[in-house]
């Protein structure tokens, strides 16, 4: 946040300016360094120099104190859905499920009481020449043509988790500082990758991170695959075709409590298209022998959706989805065993194409529960910030082949964990993000190590503002993401609240905040954080020293004042001081109460009143809960 005293026309568009002036407060997303900044109102600014930019853009990404103007637009829809729901199948009755009139049920023998559910040593795993351990679960006759086979779920109990992690090489331009090592060891020390059988991660293609990663949780599933596409060792076979000069490779990697006997990477006989087309994406194959038991399981990434292909890929996609569906095909896997295909399929969930996916990988629409988008440019900061006009999406899955073994029930629930400590980007950017995408977990039923709550909610998230002087709430413009604040609102909405995070503490999700340093966001737009907007001169008018919220770039002297001192609670009296570049003096944010620009925010008292003092009132929603829609033993 720089120090300028310049000012920019607020009627202009895409400037990128470093000065002490600013913007037209209209404007949005412009990406300049400076204490007072761009006119709100414009967009995807950036241009050097002491004047100031017009503010009817949008998209600016900048570090000052000062900002853009408020009164811009890019906003996007926030949707909710949930999880499907069925009833509970009771134990022992495959016919209950209702896959279809072809299935049929195979009579079985209970497990051996005896069978021990300890893990085996990493010493046991057989990766040369492997001879099949044949366990009898009973007489099984299996009509021909059938095409399913159902066991007690008790010998089917798998769990299996998949996560596209968006650890791309830091060599890739679009991906060269995104804390990759930052993550990697967030998520090799994080609780929602526990509890699991077998993970596969997508996305893990930056070698640094993906070592980092995979050493940090080898204690807890010390069997693992090589990347699909970064190397022929290790594999029991490489099929496909191999390319020898890629940009990136395909980041898919297996890894598992229990002895993987066999491995084989296939790599797609599509390249792809635009710029994945230079990637190495393919499949990872893996069998697990849990106590004695064959589990068979197909990691990948297919090619996302993009406007450099001509169908936005989706020809690519059924092609390597029939890559996939030819290897089970011709594998020759014993019909009484569970094959499984997870990883980032990139189709939305309940779309067209997803059935069609369904169909050619001849698998079963699992039960869903947990939250309703894998990547939510609404809830996931990471998401907002790399893909900010993009829509919620649900596109990653655990899935049943239909030509073998069936559970009697099988779920899928997407989860929202968060990091317990914050990441920082080179440019100051703090983040508390996995990766930009959601995990999905596979299993038969729920049990105690299942979520059934939303991980996202913060203490300090979506806190409202009371004005002590008028009763009224601090909102943001709902038509424009940087538009003006105003403390006017007399109910609440999404606009009214906001996420309060302090950028010297490294926990994400503090017990307590107290007074200090604060960037502030509306909860309804993310990655954009409260800054003022100056146009030159000292005194106020045409907006200065305003409020509004510019992207990417809060103001870096923003402090938070309880004044009832302690930890900020509910119904704590608090106060925003900032310091005022222009006049070299720190001065309180103060609701104007006369003319114009009655109920706007502007930095302007020179010390505490009615007008800049607030109630703070935290948010007491209830956390979406999905309990309800588990399906539990």
């Amino acid at each position: 946040s720089s120090t300028s005293s310049g000012s920019a026309n607020p009627d202009t568009a895409n400037s990128s300016s470093t000065s002490s002036g600013s913007a037209n407060p209209d404007t949005a997303n412009s990406s300049s360094t400076s204490s007072g900044s761009a006119n709100p109102d414009t967009a995807n600014s950036s241009s050097t120099n002491s004047g100031s930019a017009n503010p009817d853009t949008a998209n600016s990404s900048s570090t000052s104190s000062g900002s853009a103007n408020p009164d811009t637009a890019n906003s996007s829809s926030t949707n909710s859905g949930s999880a499907n729901s069925s009833s509970k199948a009771p134990p022992g009755r495959p016919a209950s499920i209702g896959i279809g009139s072809s299935s049929i049920v195979i009579t079985y023998i209970p497990p051996n009481t005896g069978t021990t559910n300890s893990r085996p040593s990493p010493a046991s795993t057989g990766i040369g020449s492997i001879t099949s351990i044949v366990e009898t679960i009973g007489s099984v006759s299996v009509p021909s043509g059938s095409s399913r086979v159902h066991f007690n779920s008790q010998n089917l109990e798998i769990k299996i988790l998949s996560h596209n992690v968006s650890l791309m090489s830091t060599q890739l331009p679009a991906w060269a500082n995104w804390g990759q090592k930052e993550r990697a060891e967030q998520i090799a020390n994080s609780d929602y990758i526990k509890h699991q059988d077998i993970i596969v991660f997508e996305g893990l293609s930056d070698a640094n991170a993906r070592k980092i990663l995979l050493d940090g949780i080898r204690s807890q599933y010390p069997y693992q695959t090589e990347a699909v596409g970064s190397t022929r060792n290790g594999w029991n076979a490489t099929l496909g075709v191999y390319r020898q000069s890629t940009s990136a490779d395909g980041g898919v990697v297996i890894v598992s409590q229990w002895p993987i006997e066999e491995k084989v990477q296939y790599i797609f006989d599509n390249p792809g298209c635009g710029v994945e087309s230079s990637y190495h994406k393919g499949f990872n194959y893996v069998r697990i022998n849990k106590n004695g038991k064959k589990f068979h399981v197909i990691g990948t990434q297919v090619q996302m959706v993009g406007p450099a292909c001509s169908d936005l890929g989706r020809s690519v996609r059924m092609n390597q989805f029939n890559n996939i569906k030819d290897f089970i095909d011709t594998k020759a896997i014993p019909r009484d065993e569970l094959v499984l295909i997870a990883g980032d399929l990139n189709v939305t969930r309940g779309s067209d194409e997803y059935y069609g996916m369904l169909t050619s990988l001849n698998v079963s629409e699992p039960k869903y529960a947990g939250i309703p988008y894998t990547q939510d440019p609404q809830v996931n900061a990471l998401t907002a910030l790399r893909h900010r006009d993009s829509q919620p999406t649900y596109t990653n899955y655990v899935l049943v082949s239909k030509s073998h073994s069936q559970p009697e029930v099988w779920q899928n629930l997407a989860y929202d964990p968060i990091s317990p400590k914050i990441w920082k980007r080179s440019n100051g950017h703090i983040s508390y993000e996995f990766s930009d995408s959601y995990p999905v977990y596979g299993f038969v039923y729920a049990d105690d190590t299942t979520p059934t709550k939303s991980g996202h909610r913060r203490k300090y998230d979506q806190v409202s503002l009371v004005s002590v002087a008028t009763g009224k709430r601090i909102q943001a413009n709902s038509r424009k993401k940087n538009g003006w604040l105003k403390a006017n609102a007399t109910t609440e909405t999404k606009f009214t609240q906001f996420n309060l995070v302090q950028p010297s503490d490294p926990n994400s999700n503090p017990f307590c905040m107290e007074s200090g340093y604060v960037r502030v966001e509306p909860s309804a737009y993310l990655n954009y954080f409260w800054n003022w907007w100056y146009s030159g001169g000292f005194s106020g008018g045409n907006g200065n020293y305003g409020y509004y919220p510019k992207f990417d770039d809060g103001s870096n002297r923003l402090q938070i004042i309880n004044l009832d001192g302690g930890c900020m609670q509910d119904g704590s009296r608090i106060t925003f001081k900032d310091y005022n570049t222009v006049l070299a003096k720190h001065q309180y944010l103060t609701i104007w109460r006369k003319g114009a620009w009655s109920q706007y925010l502007f930095l302007w008292s020179n010390g505490v009143v009615r007008e800049t003092t607030f109630y703070l009132r935290l948010n007491s929603t209830p956390v979406r809960d999905w309990r309800s829609d588990l399906i539990y033993r």
